[in-house]
């Protein structure tokens, strides 16, 4: 006998119940990815065992919160605050810095998946989009990469001991102007976005945002050189990477000097870091950090009764 579908209605309108949305819904809100399937197909099983096939909204996410709320009571709380929130035109800004290797652009990919952010940008582009507009010769250290500057491409003095983040500290500079101007965009025009890369400076564009309501600021970071290292030949397996693992690893000094300075300058600057030994578990982390974070816009947001399951796609 084939099975009834489930029906979800909601103020004269209808969607068939969706295991995915639901699931996806209680991710915005912070809960790990298998505990929100889970919590889904046992909402799903439930109506259908009880042969409830036309269902209020509210009863669906009643019954997830109560499960919710044995396993995390602070996600039934997000829950609350993702919905207001979608309430609103408020954007949401989510920017992740952190030095070459240690995956923030996996990172980014992720989190944009599970927020339904259809906007992710890695500073590299923004860089490669200056470089075209600016010329070698007047700013050399921009046609590096972040950790081969040379002192050919520095005109003032500089120690050699500090020559390596004089030249990450000058080249993140010169691309933050591109950052904040698609932050600044993005704010004005109530777009969601993920942003990512080695140019965000805690110090310069992340220091910048930290206390903006909007915007998420956060730096990853891998404490063991030896997995930092690693990671160069994970990403170079079944990948067509620009350059070989080999080319990263002979520079590999110079990269770990600049992701020990932006992890210290995130730390005595405030910025949330969070180590990324695997991907699910730090973007479970990040994803409660930014349902926190815009806690504060949820809680004053105002607008029309939204629907968190009968609307499939959010805001981009």
């Amino acid at each position: 006998m084939e099975e009834r579908e489930i029906t979800i209605v909601k103020g004269g309108r209808e969607a068939p119940f969706s295991r995915g949305i639901l699931a996806q819904t209680l991710a915005q809100a912070g809960a790990r990815l298998q505990m929100a399937h889970r919590i889904a197909s046992e909402v799903r099983a439930e109506l259908l065992a009880e042969e409830r096939y036309v269902v209020e909204e509210e009863e669906v996410l009643a019954r997830a919160r109560a499960k919710l709320q044995i396993y995390d009571a602070l996600v039934v709380s997000r829950l609350d605050k993702w919905r207001i929130l979608r309430e609103t035109t408020e954007p949401v800004v989510v920017l992740i810095g952190g030095a070459t290797g240690v995956g923030t652009s996996t990172l980014a990919a992720d989190i944009a998946r599970r927020l339904n952010i259809q906007s992710v940008i890695g500073t590299d582009s923004v860089r490669e989009i200056l470089r075209q507009a600016i010329s070698p010769a007047l700013l050399p250290m921009l046609h590096k990469s972040s950790y081969m500057v040379s002192r050919e491409d520095i005109r003032v003095p500089v120690d050699e001991e500090d020559l390596v983040l004089y030249g990450y500290r000058a080249q993140a500079s010169q691309v933050s102007v591109g950052v904040q101007a698609l932050v600044e965009r993005g704010l004005k025009e109530g777009t969601n976005m993920v942003i990512e890369g080695v140019h965000l400076a805690p110090e310069i564009i992340l220091d910048k945002y930290r206390d903006h309501p909007n915007v998420c600021s956060l730096v990853v970071y891998l404490s063991d050189p030896d997995a930092h290292k690693d990671r160069f030949h994970m990403r170079a397996l079944g990948t067509s990477m620009r350059r070989p693992a080999e080319e990263y690893i002979s520079h590999f000094d110079k990269i770990r000097q600049i992701h020990d300075y932006i992890y210290d300058s995130a730390v005595s600057s405030g910025i949330h870091a969070v180590e990324n030994l695997s991907i699910e578990a730090t973007s479970d982390a990040v994803v409660a950090f930014v349902a926190n974070r815009v806690s504060g816009i949820a809680e004053k947001a105002r607008g029309k009764q939204s629907s968190l399951l009968l609307d499939s796609s959010n805001r981009s």
